[in-house]
């Protein structure tokens, strides 16, 4: 551990904006815990490269529903093979938007998971979305090499591809297999919000658990590692634009 540490303070110090400036939206540490979705690049399930390619050919094979299965049966047996070794003393949380895209493959390699679908402003998501990809394209390119008009419009179009495929899944599934979140109304009261959450999937929470939420809110504040500025004007894109793209989501989801 000591040799891995050694080296991410020595990639730091080379390319500060790896880890600090894209950690001001996303933290990532080795001492720390990491979204799965790090198993699935393994597979070539690259989220991060779709925008990159001048041809479309690898966006298409990416956003297919109909070919993921050797991926997500990799990430069960991976998953399979931590939980041999290192149990958690209650379930695994799993946490990438990426798996939005493939919900029906999800819940078969899966079948006893319970879904947890966060919704949020998309006049915060779209360019606080795009500032966070970017951020990481940025390892291995300049500033300013990527088309960010062209960025913006494939930003917009995978998160809406994102919602069509959960529509289309939360209808043909009973709604006791998943739990919908506003995510304003999570960050104004987050324990309520998990004591919802639990409820739902006839889960207990017990003080001690209440109390362990509490710890780990005050020592981790939105902010704590900066703040990524973002916007529209970045990706030439527009509020009435966005609000018009996303009218479906925001009046299926965040309108009471």
């Amino acid at each position: 551990m000591l040799q891995v540490m050694e080296r991410f303070d020595e990639v730091e110090k080379l390319y500060p904006s790896m880890f600090t400036e894209a950690g001001k939206s996303h933290r990532s540490h080795p001492s720390e815990l990491e979204e799965e979705l790090l198993i699935l690049f393994q597979t070539m399930v690259l989220q991060l490269h779709v925008p990159l390619p001048v041809t479309d050919e690898f966006r298409q094979w990416f956003e297919s529903c109909e070919n993921k299965a050797p991926a997500y049966r990799y990430m069960r047996v991976f998953l399979q093979m931590m939980n041999s070794c290192w149990q958690p003393e209650s379930h695994w949380v799993l946490k990438a938007p990426m798996h939005s895209y493939n919900m029906d493959e999800v819940m078969r390699q899966f079948p006893d998971a319970r879904i947890v679908f966060t919704h949020r402003d998309p006049l915060n998501v779209v360019p606080s979305w795009a500032t966070l990809i970017e951020s990481y394209l940025g390892w291995s390119f300049r500033p300013y090499a990527l088309d960010r008009i062209k960025f913006g419009r494939y930003i917009v179009d995978s998160l809406k591809l994102m919602y069509d495929r959960v529509a289309d899944f939360s209808r043909r599934t009973p709604s006791e297999r998943y739990f919908n979140v506003n995510y304003e109304v999570f960050i104004k009261d987050p324990v309520a919000m998990v004591e919802r959450i639990y409820a739902h999937f006839g889960m207990e929470v017990t003080e001690q658990f209440r109390q362990n939420m509490r710890d780990w809110i005050a020592n981790n504040r939105q902010g704590k590692w900066g703040r990524a500025p973002y916007s529209l004007a970045n990706y030439n894109l527009t509020k009435e634009q966005v609000l018009q793209e996303f009218a479906p989501y925001v009046q299926q989801y965040l309108q009471s």
